[in-house]
């Protein structure tokens, strides 16, 4: 009889620690891995209110995650999107946006980009470094420094 409890009991011990081997397993698989390549900004002229940044957010996880807020030491910032309609361009500020597992976003022009306004002078420097702050709902806050450059 005590061999048999000590079987059932190692059984349900081999079993509990399986299952948690593999629920680990599986958490780890279901969460998003943000990256950001190739970033950089616009040194604006002298006299510009506003610049504009570029790169690529990548998603290198196996689950979506949705960038919801941007902020930045160089001035406020948003997410924007240019459509062109009629042969004018317009641009539409995005209040989020989801990257999808395995996929990225790339900012660049006449497409989704950064919009920089109330620029700092102190960063917009040529050689200068904004800081980014990205928020997103599952990976939460994602600090990137970013190079300001001439735009050729």
């Amino acid at each position: 009889l005590m061999s048999k409890l000590y079987l059932l009991k190692t059984i349900v011990a081999i079993l509990a620690l399986t299952l948690i081997i593999f629920s680990n397993n599986s958490y780890a698989q279901s969460h998003p891995n943000i990256e950001f390549e190739n970033f950089w900004i616009v040194l604006p002229p002298s006299v510009a209110r506003s610049t504009a940044g570029y790169g690529v957010i990548k998603n290198t996880g196996n689950a979506a995650d949705r960038l919801i807020g941007i902020k930045s030491n160089a001035g406020a910032v948003m997410l924007h999107k240019t459509n062109i309609s009629g042969g004018r361009a317009k641009m539409i500020h995005m209040e989020n946006m989801l990257i999808n597992a395995n996929s990225e976003l790339t900012l660049e022009p006449m497409s989704f980009h950064l919009m920089f306004m109330d620029l700092c002078p102190i960063i917009f420097i040529e050689g200068g470094r904004a800081t980014i702050t990205f928020e997103f709902e599952n990976s939460g806050l994602i600090e990137v420094e970013v190079p300001i450059k001439p735009s050729w």
